[in-house]
């Protein structure tokens, strides 16, 4: 397994939740790492906190990764601060339980699919040239075994958005290639975070659980333990790692 302590590591939504987590396990490693945020300027500098607290070094950066001229603006940036990303986690999301109410069903589309599949597009657009120049780079996307399964109604934006990214990863896995650049996806089932316990009664969540061979959900550190699989192996590339409890054989 490689060593990548001294990368530089950019996760996108970092802020919270399953992104916080993994900013945190790569700083562990050894990373540099860049805690993307839009929205949370102050969740994303307790991240940073945290980070440096423990020894580790990391840097906020807000940039709504849905906006193609502030991606490329924040990949520069990064560029001539650091000497570039190393490796890019497409972790950013939108939340697919807020939706607005008064969102029609073409907007939230529009929306969920902006954030949460062209975002992962553009910054991986936008981190492939200098990765290839360098002959070194990692691409994690963070998809969801909702990409395998079939959709209710409120859940179809969300599910589409992240069965194309397992389309980007085959793209820009045969891109990189030759280039010792990766990119693998990694599908979590129901992972622990701060919102399953807004979102989710003691009872409902026991009733989620209940459709899950491992009967319970997963923790945020055993689907970063994931992630940073295929970012310290340099010969995995164009897979999917399922990490769900068993929700979901790969066939």
């Amino acid at each position: 397994m490689e060593n990548i302590a001294g990368k530089t590591a950019l996760v996108t939504g970092a802020s919270q939740g399953l992104g916080r987590v993994i900013a945190l396990e790569l700083a562990k490693a050894g990373c540099r790492v860049i805690v993307n945020y839009a929205n949370h300027s102050g969740n994303a500098e307790k991240v940073v906190a945290e980070i440096t607290a423990a020894g580790g070094t990391a840097e906020p950066f807000r940039c709504d990764v849905s906006d193609e001229p502030a991606v490329h603006a924040m990949f520069a940036a990064l560029e001539e601060r650091f000497g570039g990303v190393d490796i890019l986690v497409n972790n950013a999301r939108i939340d697919p339980w807020r939706r607005e109410a008064s969102m029609s069903e073409g907007e939230w589309f529009d929306r969920v699919l902006s954030i949460n599949l062209k975002g992962a597009l553009l910054t991986s657009v936008a981190f492939m040239p200098k990765a290839m120049e360098r002959r070194y780079g990692r691409i994690v996307n963070v998809s969801s075994v909702r990409a395998f399964r079939a959709a209710e109604p409120n859940m179809i934006a969300y599910g589409v958005s992240k069965l194309g990214m397992h389309g980007l990863t085959r793209a820009f896995a045969e891109q990189g290639a030759p280039f010792n650049v990766t990119c693998n996806t990694v599908a979590p089932g129901m992972i622990l975070t701060e919102n399953i316990a807004k979102r989710l009664t003691p009872e409902k969540y026991a009733e989620e659980c209940s459709a899950i061979p491992m009967r319970r959900g997963g923790t945020a550190e055993e689907i970063a333990d994931a992630v940073l699989f295929p970012i310290r192996n340099g010969y995995v590339t164009g897979e999917t790692i399922n990490i769900n409890g068993g929700m979901y054989y790969a066939p």
